[in-house]
């Protein structure tokens, strides 16, 4: 279904399976939340009422260049959802980097929180993308790589990503079997006319790349942080900047796609700490 904005951007949402509602925040920025669902969000739904959304300007949700794509709009978007699917109070869950989105709604929301679930989550994009620099010079090691040191954190990134692309070995940051890459590919396929407004704009909005470690002092929710042992898209030991005073952390094996290549362990973790 379709549910409207106060600014009259309509998003997508799905709600699905039966227990306690949960809202699953995707990552990105503008990936859309069809690729978790379908790979391993589902299986969650044996004990969750699932809540799926695209975010503005994502996927199959309206949203043009000209839209709003602040931190604080989305916030609002995610409120404004809650209110109109009458739920009183949820679960909040997020993925990469709808970590950053999760933790700002939480911070200004959080009465209406029963329990937030960081998976893979970065809160400090130029720190993942550090990270992501780090281990692909690894696998570039026998490459003449040409970057400056001085460059930006940025620059660096472009420069190794796209090295990274073509070699097709960028997926190593993110997945343990390339088969699973082609899964994801094939589930994209599945939306046509996939809005690209928001992810045009990432590398222009200053704000997604701010540093937000800091709120996670403020938010006193009840936090299960789920972290992989070679997540090198977020990094490894990003997770250790996290300051939530009632987190529980679950280092589990894998890459960043945790959800699709460790589904089992990843479902028994998550009913644990709800129920």
């Amino acid at each position: 279904m379709y549910v409207e904005m106060s600014d009259k951007v309509n998003l997508y949402v799905k709600q699905s399976g039966e227990g306690v509602p949960c809202l699953f925040i995707h990552g990105g920025p503008g990936e859309g939340s069809l690729d978790f669902e379908a790979l391993g969000g589902n299986s969650l739904e044996s004990f969750m009422q699932m809540i799926y959304f695209d975010q503005r300007g994502a996927a199959r949700s309206g949203g043009t260049a000209e839209d709003d794509y602040s931190i604080k709009r989305i916030v609002e978007d995610i409120e404004e959802i809650r209110k109109k699917l009458g739920i009183s109070k949820w679960i909040v869950m997020a993925h990469s980097f709808g970590g950053v989105i999760a933790t700002n709604y939480v911070y200004k929301y959080q009465k209406f929180v029963d329990k937030l679930i960081l998976l893979n989550c970065t809160l400090y994009m130029e720190d993942s993308l550090n990270n992501q620099v780090h281990y692909g010079t690894e696998l570039l090691s026998e490459e003449n790589l040409q970057y400056s040191e001085a460059s930006s954190t940025l620059e660096k990134w472009q420069y190794v990503a796209g090295k990274l692309f073509e070699k097709n070995i960028f997926y190593k940051l993110q997945y343990d079997d390339y088969k699973n890459v082609l899964k994801l590919n094939e589930v994209g396929c599945q939306i046509k006319n996939f809005n690209t407004a928001m992810s045009n704009q990432t590398f222009s909005n200053k704000e997604y790349f701010a540093n937000y470690f800091d709120l996670t002092k403020d938010i006193t929710v009840p936090v299960l942080v789920i972290a992989g042992d070679r997540d090198y898209s977020i990094g490894p030991n990003h997770y250790k900047n996290f300051m939530f005073p009632n987190q529980r952390i679950k280092i589990m094996q894998g890459k960043h796609m945790i959800y699709l290549e460790n589904n089992e362990e990843l479902k028994s973790v998550i009913q644990e700490f709800i129920e």
